[in-house]
């Protein structure tokens, strides 16, 4: 088989990057570089990122395997995503697991997939750093998302057929299981059930952490743009969710400390609401940013795998549960607020009610006297 593995990583480094200021640091290109092809409507616009790219020859255990390529990009909301590719040639089929862990040697040191996307990862990173805003934003540490994508250039007569004389090596691959496991029907048919085809020598079957593409003309540039958009979408909400798991966290401290120290009050839960609202609406334009990221609507193709994607990562669920906890987190401090401003009245109502007592014993006292 000839073809190429994609291995995508994206990581959330903080809230923002300044694309401009890192045009100075590393030698990208600032473009959008879009390909658009099959029936992507014209008006689709995507992320515009800095631009990075970096070929090497590699030498490595498999004979099969020549050279790798890595495009770096830096997204002006605080991700870096590594794109490599590993291209092979005459590589039995059931051999392709094993990619993912074969060992090579380039110009940097000698590396496994993983540990060369580490590597260039954080070389980037120390680059860049002083362009991060709010590094980590709150997080404590970076989260990031992976995704393979397993590409078969061979023009196969029917793709189809070829899916079925191989579906218990080829699920066991898209799961990332052991393919010597004698999967069940239902398992192979519950993996294998819906793909994607725009020509009749092309197929596309996607899985939460990877795909299989069968496209002898190698035109999957778009497919692999939705496939990192789509997951450039899951980093962003996860993180987002990270740090609302975190500031509920402290929202709960801080009722603790306010009702039962009962120190400064007002004062302190006028800072907390204060910085509250500064968090919320800058995670809701961030939510906003991240759902609009893509206007992929209708019957395309595209769409079509846009939508499939969305589903599977279940990307508007995690918007809807982002939105719920983020009215969640700004009702309890609006309610403790609330009941601190009810019982400072009460005191009011209490401090005037003895003035007025004491007015009267005085007038009592003055009128006997």
């Amino acid at each position: 088989m000839n073809g190429e593995i994609i291995f995508l990583r994206l990581t959330d480094v903080g809230r923002n990057i300044d694309l401009k200021k890192a045009t100075t640091m590393i030698p990208g290109i600032q473009d959008k570089k879009i390909i658009k092809t099959k029936d992507t409507p014209k008006y689709v616009d995507f992320p515009d990122p800095l631009n990075l790219e970096v070929t090497q020859n590699i030498t490595s255990e498999l004979k099969n395997v020549e050279n790798i390529s890595l495009n770096i990009k830096l997204y002006s909301e605080g991700v870096i995503s590594l794109i490599a590719r590993l291209e092979f040639r005459s590589l039995p089929l059931y051999d392709l697991h094993k990619l993912k862990k074969i060992t090579f040697r380039t110009s940097d040191g000698e590396f496994r997939i993983n540990d060369f996307l580490k590597y260039h990862h954080n070389k980037v990173f120390k680059q860049i750093r002083d362009c991060i805003g709010e590094e980590g934003f709150l997080f404590g540490e970076s989260e990031h998302e992976k995704y393979t994508l397993y590409c078969l250039t061979d023009e196969l007569e029917n793709p189809k057929e070829f899916i079925e004389k191989e579906e218990n090596y080829i699920s066991a691959l898209l799961m990332g299981e052991n393919p010597e496991l004698n999967l069940s029907k239902e398992q192979i048919s519950k993996t294998l059930e819906q793909t994607f085809s725009f020509l009749n020598k092309d197929l596309i079957i996607f899985d939460f952490d990877r795909c299989l593409i069968v496209d002898p003309n190698l035109d999957y540039e778009d497919i692999l743009l939705v496939v990192e958009i789509a997951n450039y979408q899951l980093l962003e909400l996860r993180a987002i969710d990270k740090l609302l798991d975190r500031r509920l966290a402290i929202a709960e401290e801080d009722i603790r400390k306010i009702y039962f120290k009962s120190r400064s009050l007002f004062r302190r839960l006028k800072k907390k609401v204060g910085r509250l609202i500064r968090l919320r609406y800058d995670l809701l334009f961030l939510l906003e940013n991240i759902e609009n990221v893509s206007k992929l609507i209708g019957d395309y193709y595209l769409a079509e795998i846009y939508k499939y994607l969305s589903d599977l990562f279940q990307l508007e669920q995690w918007s809807k549960s982002i939105r719920l906890r983020l009215e969640t987190l700004e009702n309890i401090y609006s309610v403790t607020q609330t009941n601190i401003n009810e019982k400072f009245l009460l005191y009011v109502e209490i401090l005037l009610s003895f003035i007025f007592i004491m007015e009267f014993i005085l007038l009592l006292l003055d009128f006997f006297l």
